[in-house]
């Protein structure tokens, strides 16, 4: 009689080919030095590769637009020729709370990948690239915003 107890549950063939996704943990460098923007499309391109539920990435959306809405009201308020400090960091508190929600929705995914075997892709040209195109946009749209 063949014991069920040792075989395992997560088989590779239950789960269909996709790129490697990358550490939810690591996006944590991006959302801090390029912001909600930045940490949310990263997020969402994870999530996707991750195979997430419509419902998750929908969530991480939310969270990211409401960040990027509560980075550009508190840096109106706090606005002036010397606040640029504070803006920076506002900027990077508003991309790690993107994270924690993004890292929220994708460690249990994550490791089930990982249990089957997966090794996570390399965030390097992908976070970097982040950084510099979506930190400049939102930079960019935060520019745009105070002078009007």
């Amino acid at each position: 009689m063949a014991d069920d107890l040792f075989t395992p549950t997560i088989a590779p063939a239950a789960y269909e080919a996709r790129r490697p996704p990358w550490r939810p943990q690591s996006l944590i460098f991006p959302a801090v030095f390029g912001g909600p923007t930045a940490a949310t499309v990263l997020a969402l391109v994870n999530g996707h590769r991750l195979g997430l539920p419509r419902r998750a990435n929908l969530a991480v959306l939310g969270v990211g637009l409401a960040a990027l809405a509560a980075r550009l009201v508190v840096t109106l308020t706090i606005f002036d020729d010397e606040a640029d400090r504070p803006a920076r960091l506002v900027g990077a508190l508003a991309g790690a709370l993107v994270w924690l929600a993004a890292s929220t929705a994708q460690k249990r995914r994550f490791r089930a990948y990982e249990l089957r075997g997966g090794e996570p892709a390399s965030l390097w040209l992908a976070g970097v690239g982040a950084v510099f195109l979506l930190g400049f946009a939102e930079a960019l749209l935060l520019v745009l915003v105070t002078a009007a």
